[in-house]
């Protein structure tokens, strides 16, 4: 007797490559009636299993869809599934490599941010599924003596992504966020066609999420701190890429957002006497 991943099998394969496919996992009882018989009756599950990958796309991907228009996208998400078809029941994991595909697309000579834009968008749909994290205790931070701030380890949400692009993505983001015509008004003052550093950070907060604008070094402190740089470390760091960057301003600002979501304090025998810098207060 075939198991039931066997017969699974066998379905999903006609369905992605017709009646013969199926036939060559599985010849017998599912597939013995005449052929067209059988690809008229798989077309109506076929077209039910397009639709709701296209509906998945589109719910992941509504900026990118938006910059397409309906027609298009709906072609962009046909490729994109005849080459990657979903391989998880759920929808949400579904569209992963959009990004990738765009790279390779003729759509990207239109329209050269689009790849960013949906790398973007991936993101805001991990960000909005992530396991929430205690806040971060800043008086805990503060009750650290100010000569061990620079050894302090501290902790990145899961969910938090920093997407670094030569467009104004966060710009175009933002105004796709907007009703249709307050959307085209501000969409006119945006010129896409300048490439501009661009560096977003998506957040959440009370269940929305969003994106903010970086500037160069809170971008760079932050990567240091993802890599597990040590405050101190990746202070200088910052500092180096930006001048005028403060570590107490932004990390208020990363703490605010729920970026940051708690720290260690390695052990330590450094000499620490000449230390005298606090990051909480920026003195």
């Amino acid at each position: 007797m075939r198991s039931l991943p066997e017969w699974q099998a066998a379905f999903g394969g006609a369905l992605l490559n017709g009646v013969t496919a199926g036939r060559q996992l599985m010849p017998g009882v599912m597939f013995s009636e005449p052929e067209a018989v059988v690809e008229r009756r798989l077309a109506a599950y076929r077209r039910n299993v397009n639709g709701n990958w296209r509906s998945a796309l589109a719910s992941t991907y509504p900026v990118v869809a938006q910059l397409l228009g309906q027609q298009r996208f709906r072609q962009l998400a046909d490729r994109y599934s005849a080459d990657y078809p979903s391989g998880s029941g759920d929808l949400n994991a579904y569209g992963h490599d959009l990004a990738m595909f765009l790279e390779e697309s003729p759509l990207r000579l239109e329209l050269p941010y689009l790849p960013d834009m949906a790398r973007l968008e991936w993101a805001l749909l991990v960000a909005y599924g992530a396991v929430d994290d205690p806040a971060f205790d800043l008086a805990a931070l503060a009750a650290v003596p100010v000569a061990r701030h620079a050894d302090v380890l501290i902790g990145v949400w899961a969910g938090t992504a920093l997407i670094e692009s030569p467009w104004s993505l966060v710009d175009l983001w933002q105004a796709h966020q907007l009703a249709k015509n307050d959307r085209d008004a501000v969409l006119a003052g945006i010129d896409i066609s300048s490439p501009l550093k661009c560096r977003g950070l998506v957040v959440r907060s009370e269940g929305r999420v969003s994106v903010l604008t970086l500037g160069a070094g809170e971008a760079v402190f932050l990567r240091a701190l993802q890599s597990g740089q040590p405050l101190g470390q990746a202070i200088v760091m910052a500092m180096k890429a930006a001048d005028g960057f403060n570590p107490a301003v932004a990390l208020h600002r990363f703490i605010n957002t729920g970026t940051l979501t708690g720290f260690t304090l390695p052990a330590s025998n450094r000499d620490h006497s000449n230390t005298n810098i606090s990051v909480i207060t920026g003195e």
